[in-house]
């Protein structure tokens, strides 16, 4: 009570100077002391933590202009973290596209491998067809006139009894050994059907090795030089998990089948044209020596036999100069004839 009364007298006090200026100054010096108030007078923000459990309770206060200064901070702060996610956000995005795109990638190079292997049997066929034609006599590529290619299929369908003899202009000729077939006049030319020496020609490209044996990928190539890193190596291994189909390469007739100290369980085929194909760290062999075996066939299961260190197999190609005198042949890279052009 008594400061209240102090705080009045205090006032009145006030008020008794402020009446004794003339009243054209009075407002000037009431303007004057609203500004020393505003100035002297401080404002802050009072902060009390009361922790649970505790008796003890924290508080502090912080002026205006930190308290802003830190919601300031702390926006900024925010910013950044949002900003720093969406970047990570769109880094992992890009690298799982990175990732789609590889294995669309690798996909897109399988069936490209694919068309290429069809454009090349269709090239293949493309050559026999115009061989067979040569051999006809007839115009290849065929005439759009649709009489006029109808008439060439019915040419191609006939016997060559049928047609004039002079229009053969050769034998068929064995590309692998050499040799060849010549007609030395007019009556020692065979007469075989046009469709039959299309076939013989067609059975002799499907004696010729060609493409990979096995689902694998190569570890260790062909070499012939002892010097080299390595040593010798007769032909090239497809790492393959164990009993995985390993298949013939090419028709021919399976010429040997057994067990050898270093190849394992192995699979010889005789191609029948100087080739030889080896098959060898089989697991289990599913053909029988003296057995004809047609390209694509499966004859073993791969695996791990014989002078062998993990599970793969051993493929082989010898050429031999001369069948009939028989012998082991002369190992050759089986490179050139995985994918031959």
């Amino acid at each position: 009570m008594k400061c209240h009364c102090e705080e009045s007298r205090q006032r009145r006090d006030d008020e008794a100077i402020f009446l004794d200026y003339p009243c054209g100054q009075r407002d000037k010096v009431r303007g004057n002391t609203r500004k020393e108030m505003f100035k002297s007078r401080k404002r802050y923000i009072n902060f009390l933590i009361i922790p649970e459990g505790s008796l003890r309770n924290i508080s502090f206060r912080l002026s205006f202009w930190k308290t802003w200064m830190i919601l300031g901070l702390l926006s900024i702060l925010i910013i950044v973290l949002i900003i720093l996610s969406v970047l990570y956000g769109k880094a992992i995005y890009g690298g799982i596209s990175d990732k789609s795109l590889r294995r669309e990638n690798e996909r897109l190079k399988k069936y490209n491998a694919k068309v290429v292997e069809l454009e090349k049997e269709l090239e293949e066929y493309r050559s026999l067809t115009r061989r067979v034609a040569e051999l006809a006599g007839i115009e290849y590529p065929f005439s759009p006139n649709p009489q006029k290619r109808a008439t060439n299929l019915a040419l191609l369908r006939e016997d060559t009894s049928t047609l004039n003899k002079g229009r053969i202009l050769s034998s068929l000729e064995n590309t692998e050994t050499g040799s060849k077939l010549s007609v030395q006049n007019e009556s020692e030319r065979p007469h075989f059907p046009i469709r039959q020496e299309a076939q013989i020609e067609a059975d002799s490209l499907r004696r010729i090795p060609k493409g990979q044996p096995i689902d694998g990928w190569i570890t260790k190539g062909f070499s012939l030089n002892e010097s080299a890193f390595g040593g010798e190596h007769t032909g090239i291994d497809f790492a393959a998990k164990e009993s995985t189909k390993v298949k013939v390469t090419a028709d021919g007739t399976v010429s040997f089948v057994g067990w050898d100290d270093v190849y394992g369980n192995l699979v010889m085929v005789d191609h029948k044209n100087g080739y030889v194909t080896y098959y060898g760290h089989n697991s289990k062999i599913l053909v029988n020596s003296g057995n004809f075996v047609r390209k694509g066939e499966v004859i073993a299961l791969s695996g791990n036999s014989g002078r062998s260190s993990a599970p793969h197999l051993h493929y082989e190609i010898r050429k031999v100069e001369n069948p009939a005198a028989g012998g082991n042949g002369i190992p050759i890279d089986p490179t050139d004839f995985l994918n031959p052009k």
